[in-house]
């Protein structure tokens, strides 16, 4: 399973505080075009940290299962 580096999440955490206190007004058409790159990058990361942890959760409730049956 890959893993968002910590470096990674604290880029996220600052696009986020970016785009919460940038004045719209304030922002040249780059400045947008750069914001939207950077914030369909960072949903796609996290849409597949997300997912690859829904997956390693079911393997280890699966697992849990098959222990668990075992010791009855």
């Amino acid at each position: 399973m890959t893993e968002l580096h910590p470096s990674r999440v604290e880029d996220i955490h600052r696009l986020v505080a970016e785009l919460t206190t940038t004045k719209r007004t304030d922002l040249t058409a780059q400045d947008t075009n750069r914001l939207l790159r950077e914030c369909g990058t960072a949903l796609t990361e996290l849409l597949d940290e997300r997912d690859a942890l829904v997956r390693a959760n079911a393997e280890a409730g699966e697992e849990l299962a098959c222990w668990a049956g075992a010791l009855r």
